[in-house]
């Protein structure tokens, strides 16, 4: 059996519809001509795929069939037509996008996500490395884009605003401060930290905060992840400054208290970095689009 793909769309919009009439109106296809489509999709079938009635119609057991087949058979060519769109308007290839941990532990995974889910041709490389590598690796031109820490030097970059975060204390539920739901610097730098590797932004934070007071910063234990920093703290190793939204999960799970920083540091803008706009590719400026858009 053959049948065109106009055929088909009338086919799947009648049986959603339990009319040939209203199939025909979604189809925008004059009623007789619609009729006409179906009789002869019932002819290539050489089997009866409506039962016609004074309410509409129903689907046969061939008819059943056919829908099946019909919807998988739409479905792909919408696919494939999406994806030649997508070449014809340069959006397809491969986009590398280097970001700081806090955004991709934030915000970029949702975002990414709905991006290729439009557009099913491109390839996203999304590297994590520190707010200063990522300027380093967009002016060398290893990124097309970058994530950072506001607060970070981008000499000759173009900056656009991306996201806000705000840093909170993760402790563990036993400790001393438990009982507490804010703290302030001063007593943050007392005790022993746990932080994610030198030279990131919060590392960086908290160095800067640290040579302020005129206190020693006390690392006890450097580690790659957010989610290892939890880990540690509920072992009893020390505290953690971390984005509030990376805590979050985290408080589900493991035995963890979240208290508010009071620290002018605390509330926190990401931006997205380029070397010149104008130089990207088309399917780069459609990521850097999407990455702009609020919420």
């Amino acid at each position: 059996m053959s049948a065109d793909l106009k055929s088909l769309r009338l086919f799947v919009a009648v049986a959603d519809h339990g009319s040939i009439s209203e199939g025909a109106k979604r189809c925008h296809i004059a009623l007789a001509a619609a009729s006409k489509r179906i009789s002869d999709l019932e002819a290539r079938a050489r089997l009866p795929l409506l039962v016609r009635h004074a309410r509409g119609v129903t689907l046969t057991s061939a008819g059943h069939g056919l829908l099946l087949h019909a919807r998988a058979v739409l479905s792909a060519m919408d696919r494939l037509g999406a994806e030649l769109d997508d070449f014809q308007n340069g959006v397809a290839g491969v986009v590398s996008i280097t970001a700081n941990a806090s955004t991709i532990a934030q915000f970029l995974p949702a975002q990414i996500g709905s991006f290729l889910r439009l557009h099913p041709v491109l390839k996203i490389d999304l590297q994590e490395r520190a707010s200063t590598e990522v300027v380093k690796a967009v002016q060398a031109g290893l990124a097309d884009i970058g994530v950072i820490e506001g607060n970070t030097p981008a000499d000759g970059l173009e900056c656009l605003p991306y996201r806000n975060d705000e840093l909170a204390v993760v402790i563990a539920r036993d400790h001393p401060l438990a009982r507490r739901k804010r703290i302030d610097v001063d007593e943050v730098l007392r005790h022993d930290h746990i932080v994610v590797r030198e030279g990131t932004a919060l590392h960086r934070v908290l160095l800067a905060a640290a040579l302020e007071a005129q206190v020693p910063l006390k690392v006890r234990m450097q580690v790659g992840s957010f989610d290892m920093v939890c880990r540690m703290v509920e072992q009893g190793v020390g505290i953690g400054v971390l984005p509030y939204a990376a805590i979050l999960p985290q408080l589900q799970i493991l035995k963890l208290r979240c208290l508010k920083l009071d620290a002018p540091w605390a509330m926190r803008r990401h931006l997205m970095c380029v070397r010149r706009q104008q130089d990207l590719t088309a399917a780069a400026r459609s990521v850097l689009e999407h990455l702009g858009r609020p919420d």
